[in-house]
């Protein structure tokens, strides 16, 4: 079975008890989705695991009335798949800025999934921490963007923990271009995690665009 069907159907194999807790297979499960070697030739993204994590995890399905009990050791394979999936992503080299919007958006969940954003948002501020060297992730929100400390050693969790400890407001998505312009931050790729609407007075195209317009001078 491919990588990527299994993660899909973990909730299915442990309803139908085909993975019975304690057994053979279940083993066998876990040793497959924390081989490091098995998940690069699969080209398994991290975020693929935190999806197939989050989802086992509720021990039920999105739509269907199907439901079952996590198994526990199934549960730490996951967590442990995905810090070993970072080795799957190629670092670029550039230097990034990553900003998290810190607004009431870290309270809802994320369109088309059931994975809460602030999930989301430490799932990927930590694939970038951990793959690429040159990347400053901050968080912004109400007029104020603050540097975040988030390291390659740090937990999931952990990641998460450190952006839901910054106060929400309103969202101005041009706010982090403007810091690194005022910062003097040399930036190649910015990444701003939202799922709001911008409500500030710049737009952030027209921000961006100012700030290339400015370093390459």
């Amino acid at each position: 079975m491919p990588m990527a069907v299994l993660l899909k159907h973990l909730g299915k194999l442990t309803a139908n008890k085909v993975l019975a807790a304690g057994s053979a297979d279940v083993a066998a499960v876990c040793e497959r989705i924390q081989d490091e070697t098995a998940l690069k030739k699969a080209k398994t993204h991290p975020f693929k695991i935190l999806v197939a994590s989050e989802n086992y995890k509720r021990g039920h399905g999105k739509r269907s009335k199907l439901k079952w009990d996590p198994d526990r050791d199934i549960v730490q394979a996951l967590d442990l798949a995905f810090s070993k999936s970072s080795s799957t992503v190629e670092p670029t080299g550039k230097r990034f800025l990553v900003a998290v919007d810190v607004s009431s958006s870290l309270s809802s969940v994320t369109h088309g999934s059931s994975i809460s954003t602030v999930a989301v948002a430490a799932a990927m501020c930590l694939v970038i921490a951990q793959t690429e060297p040159d990347a400053q992730i901050v968080v912004f929100s109400e007029g104020s963007v603050r540097p975040c400390a988030v390291s390659s050693d740090m937990t999931f969790m952990q990641v998460a923990a450190q952006l839901i400890q910054t106060p929400g407001g309103s969202t101005d998505c041009a706010l982090p271009i403007t810091w690194a312009s005022e910062n003097d931050k040399s930036v190649d790729v910015f990444i701003i995690f939202t799922n709001n609407q911008t409500f500030g007075r710049k737009n952030p195209a027209d921000t961006l665009k100012t700030y290339r317009q400015v370093s390459a001078t």
